[in-house]
């Protein structure tokens, strides 16, 4: 809401707001939605939603609700996008969301990509994303939703700390900013922003990937590409949340005398070596 006030008033006027009903809070998401539609509404804005099966999603794909309900939501965001000939999308993610990514892809084992955490500016073939406001905290928000009287509702989730993410958000951070002072963001920050070029530099040093890997091309490798390379072919072929262990699974099949000529991945789905080549297959159900 702060975010579409603060466009507004900045002067855009072409602005499709869209809301997505993950079905997953019962009454309290369809008044949300409501919420939304007459925000849009008074604002004369246009007015897009959806209702989406997330738990089933998740379940049939393989994934945790966390992806599945973001690849819902940037799915209906681009289908609108499409609908509405839009070029840009514009999230309202903030620094607090960025530390919180950050040390959530820490403890998650990431790599550069994942410490690097969310890009102010995101370009893909049909859309490119925007976040605005990744560099104001969640307090300067929340001092500006006060000071403009804008109406807003809570999401009652944001209190479970079952989620990783929320308990990073209400049991750890709290004991960083008491131990080390209001310093410690920046500190993340910065060092998010310099994973960020360095990553930059590695993915642009990997080379196209085929549909099929070939064993001797990605032994000439570095190290940090052969990794990087893996992994971007697991994300091309759409297994479900890859990792480095799942990439480490794919490494191993280079060991030719030693090692396997197959590995279990998630969402059922297996990659095998023959002649010379690292290919996938799905499971049988």
């Amino acid at each position: 809401m702060a975010l579409l006030t603060g466009l507004v008033s900045l002067g855009f006027k072409r602005l499709i707001v869209c809301h997505l009903d993950h079905g997953l809070r019962g009454r309290a998401s369809r008044a949300d939605a409501a919420f939304v539609r007459r925000a849009a509404r008074r604002l004369g804005l246009g007015f897009e939603s959806a209702r989406a099966s997330t738990r089933a999603f998740a379940a049939a794909n393989g994934q945790s609700i966390e992806l599945a309900a973001r690849e819902l939501r940037y799915s209906f965001f681009a289908e609108c996008a499409r609908r509405h000939r839009c070029r840009r999308l514009v999230l309202a993610h903030h620094a607090d969301d960025q530390i919180e990514t950050c040390l959530h892809h820490f403890l998650r084992g990431s790599g550069a990509a994942g410490l690097a955490g969310m890009r102010a500016v995101t370009v893909t073939p049909k859309l490119t994303i925007l976040r605005p406001l990744l560099s104001i905290t969640r307090e300067e928000i929340c001092d500006f939703v006060h000071s403009r009287k804008i109406a807003f509702r809570e999401d009652a989730s944001n209190i479970d700390t079952t989620p990783t993410r929320n308990r990073i958000r209400h049991n750890i951070l709290p004991i960083l900013r008491e131990e080390f002072g209001e310093s410690f963001r920046g500190a993340i920050l910065r060092a998010a922003e310099i994973l960020r070029m360095d990553d930059d530099y590695l993915e642009s040093q990997v080379p196209q990937l085929a549909k099929e890997l070939p064993c001797k091309f990605l032994l000439g490798l570095p190290p940090a590409l052969r990794h990087r390379a893996a992994l971007r072919w697991l994300q091309q072929n759409k297994i479900p949340e890859p990792g480095f262990a799942e990439t480490q699974r794919v490494l191993g099949l280079l060991d030719i005398t030693a090692g396997p000529a197959k590995t279990n991945l998630p969402g059922n789905w297996h990659a095998r070596r023959r002649a010379g080549l690292i290919f996938l297959e799905k499971g049988k159900a």
